[in-house]
């Protein structure tokens, strides 16, 4: 057959195929979907309608954000959004992602969800695209890269069976930074003052500040971090684990529960630059898995840029099992 005829066979059965996928604004009683879709897709992670609605009535108002759903005859197969991250804001930057669930990859389904996105934004006029997959997702990193996404930095994933850790080998640690007048606590052990609650977001941004982020970080507004930190469904208290010294906020390893998965994961570690090197950032971790330990909390979850070595070694050395990469990339429009 003439490569031109045989062009329009696959077109018009492609057409066939996908004539009937009706993508949609997304509605309220869509977060069941959202979570079914991703269990699907990642087995290994377990999600909450109530984490996907806090996450998006707590958008900052700058930020665009929209999500839409595949529908195939009445069956939800599928789900993607633009946004716009708060701590990484460029006006024109927008980060893009679709989920086709696994019975309906491979069929054009996941190449018109896309379209659909890149049609939705044209209205924007944005000039930078973000996205991400995980590197044992074979068929997502390659749709991703055909279309012309670099890869611009690695997560990796790391988990760690409470259980098996050994505290005997991190015992001292505490005491050792007690007599150098460093104390941790728990969140849960702090006045939640305007006063801490400001010493927080500030110690917060100074550690931000330092985290790895291919456009640099942005900032995070003061009311909106207080929102999103005490009113979120994760927040845990109990494993927020500060470091103070002279009534300075100095450390802080914070991290969040996943009720449905029994584990916690941790959200963001450091310490501010003038207290590194005495085993601070070890001495809060442990400090949490000894929370976890206590509260039969099965695992610690954890992701951290491949780069970021200091924290690499603290996890290796603490028994962290290495997970697959999840890959971040960009593409440049014009």
């Amino acid at each position: 057959m003439h490569k031109k005829y045989l062009n329009i066979v696959i077109f018009r059965i492609f057409i066939l195929m996908t004539k009937e996928l009706h993508i949609r604004e997304f509605r309220d009683s869509d977060y069941s979907h959202i979570v079914s879709l991703e269990e699907a897709v990642y087995p290994d992670k377990k999600h909450s309608e109530e984490s996907f609605r806090f996450r998006d009535k707590n958008k900052a108002d700058k930020c665009k954000h929209q999500r839409f759903i595949a529908d195939l005859n009445g069956q939800v197969i599928g789900h993607g959004f633009y946004t716009q991250w708060e701590g990484s804001y460029s006006p024109r930057k927008f980060f893009i992602y679709a989920l086709i669930h696994p019975d309906y990859q491979c069929k054009g389904y996941g190449k018109l969800f896309y379209q659909h996105l890149l049609d939705e934004l044209d209205k924007f006029d944005h000039v930078k695209l973000e996205a991400h997959a995980r590197e044992d997702k074979k068929r997502a990193m390659r749709f991703i890269e055909e279309r012309g996404f670099e890869e611009t930095m690695r997560m990796w994933e790391a988990e760690l069976v409470v259980d098996e850790f050994d505290f005997n080998d991190y015992q001292d640690l505490e005491d050792k930074l007690e007599k150098e007048g460093i104390v941790l606590k728990p969140l849960k052990e702090i006045e939640y003052d305007e006063e801490n609650k400001r010493k927080l977001y500030e110690l917060r941004e100074d550690v931000m500040e330092e985290v790895p982020l291919p456009d640099g970080y942005t900032g995070t507004d003061y009311e909106r971090f207080v929102e999103t930190l005490f009113n979120n469904p994760n927040f845990f208290p109990e494993g927020y684990i500060l470091a103070i010294k002279d009534d300075k906020f100095i450390g802080m390893s914070s991290h969040w529960l996943k009720e449905k998965e029994n584990s916690l994961f941790t959200g963001l570690t450091g310490v501010r630059i003038e207290y590194r090197g005495k085993g601070i950032a070890t001495a809060m971790k442990v400090k949490a898995l000894k929370v976890a330990k206590e509260q039969g909390i099965e695992k610690i979850k954890t992701m951290n840029e491949t780069r970021n070595e200091d924290i690499l070694h603290i996890n290796d050395r603490m028994g962290f099992d290495k997970k697959p990469a999840w890959i971040d990339f960009e593409k440049e429009i014009r």
